[in-house]
Parts: structure tokens; sequence; C-alpha cells
């Protein structure tokens, strides 16, 4: 008998195993749906079904460039020993792959969705692909940077003027990275930071110095927005390996050498649960 799209949507949305894994164990039961669920759970790919409310909280960022293309993934796990073993790596950079061919909604294409599947019934733990990121630049230049934990990742793009590539340009991409990692800003500039995040920094120093005159109050405030700005914004920050200068100073000298302007065009910071993007 044929076997209905929504026959195996729902036997999907009823034990999270993979599509193509649905219409085989409807084909297996003459279209059943309970001894469909009953094929599933046998086999043991309808178990992450029975962990939806459980956290996934551990697991690893992954990124990768290849050519003109990079991305980022995090994947999730319940347990740090689970996130360290070379099958969950496996499956974090099949989910890299995947988003590097066919872009960030790849993380549900069914290849993603039937290993998660798979390895969650043989593991026991809930497993999730929780976000990535793709950037294809044409004329910048890419970087990434994962930390020894493969809990933190960064991907930003570069470009200068000139175009192309250069020793000082690529030593400048590798720092920039690491500052993104160790730093955690909100934007490239202060134009970036969104009008919301601004209204609420400034509604909190107001209440921190209420009670004082208007025009002390303002200025004040005034001062508070600028640290913010010096600490938030990546132009602005301190450079982590000479915190006498600024990011947007080693940008400067970096186009010195170059002969060429170098900007920041974006990035994207990826940590377990967390999340800051600009571009």
């Amino acid at each position: 008998m044929a076997i209905s799209v929504d026959s195996v949507k729902e036997l999907r949305e009823r034990t999270g195993a993979g599509m193509m894994d649905c219409k085989a164990a409807l084909d297996a039961v003459a279209g059943d749906m309970e001894k469909a669920v009953d094929f599933l759970r046998k086999k043991g790919i309808a178990k992450a079904a029975n962990r939806a409310g459980r956290q996934a909280r551990e697991g690893l960022v992954v990124s990768k460039i290849a050519g003109h293309k990079a991305a980022i993934v995090e994947a999730n796990c319940e347990t740090d020993f689970v996130a360290r073993t070379e099958d969950f790596r496996k499956l974090a950079m099949l989910a890299l792959e995947e988003v590097l061919a066919a872009g960030e909604q790849a993380v549900h294409s069914e290849k993603v969705t039937r290993r998660i599947g798979e390895l969650s019934g043989k593991i026991g733990e809930k497993i999730v692909v929780r976000r990535a990121k793709a950037i294809e630049s044409k004329d910048g230049i890419l970087f990434t940077y994962i930390h020894s934990n493969h809990k933190l990742g960064v991907l930003v793009e570069l470009a200068s003027e000139k175009g192309g590539s250069h020793p000082a340009l690529e030593e400048c991409g590798k720092h920039v990275a690491m500052q993104i990692a160790a730093s955690n800003p909100i934007s490239v500039t202060r134009a970036e930071i969104p009008a919301s995040t601004l209204e609420r920094e400034r509604a909190i120093f107001r209440e921190e110095v209420k009670g004082k005159p208007d025009n002390i109050v303002e200025k004040i405030v005034q001062g508070k927005l600028d640290k913010f700005y010096k600490a938030s914004c990546l132009l602005e920050q301190p450079f982590i390996k000479d915190d006498a200068v600024s990011v947007q100073r080693v940008l400067d000298e970096t186009g010195k050498k170059i002969g060429a302007a170098v900007k920041v065009r974006g990035f994207v910071r990826f940590q377990l649960g967390e999340t800051a993007v600009a571009d």
C-alpha cells in the first residue's frame, strides 16, 4: 500500500526518527501507526522521543573554512562524557559539512536527523544540533578559532581595500578571532549595537545615579555608556595581547603594513548556551 506523506510526518513527530526511517517502518507494518511506533522502538530509533524534556547542555562547537565559505555548528548532548566521544564528534562534523554544502538549515537535513536518531538510540542521551551559521566571502578573508575545550568557537571576516591575502593580514585575523573569543563583544562598532540594548543600559545607569541633578546625571550616564562601548564594541576593546592599544589600532597598524585599510566585516561567536553575532 502507498504510505502518505502525512502519515510519515505524524510518525516522525511521535518518535523523533528520520523521514526515511519512518517511511520504512510504515511500509514494514502496512501503514499501522502504532505498530510502526513499536517497530522503531525495537530498532532503538524512537528512543530520542522519550528524552524530549531532558536538558542537552553539554556538547561541542566545531567550525571549518573551505575556500570562500566558512561554517560553525553547535551540537549538544546531556553529558560531557558523550561530548568527548568519537561518535558525537563525527555527528558534529557531519552537520558542519552539511551546512557548508547547503546552508544553515541543513542542520535539519534528513542525513543529520537520521544520524541524531541513531546515535541517541545507541547512547541513551538526548542529542540536538542546536544552531549553525554559514558565511561566504567573495573578496574578504575568513578566520576561525576553536578553544581547546571545543565549547567556544569564532568565525570572523576581514577585508582590505587591496584585496587578497598577506602575512600581516593573516596574523591579524587570527588575533582578532582570539579577541572575539576572549572578550565576547556585542558588535563590531557602536552603530551596530541594537537600540533596545542601549536604552536598557541607559535606564540602568540612570537608576544608579537617581537623585542627582539632571545635568550631572546625563554626564555620568554618558561616561558609563562610553565604558560600555569600550567593553562591548570589538573595535574599541583593549587588544588582548597589548591592552594599551585598541583593536582598531591593531587594524590600522596592519593596514600600514600591507598598504591598504583593513576592516572587520562581521563575526560569529558560539559558546555552549550563548550567542553573539555581528554581520
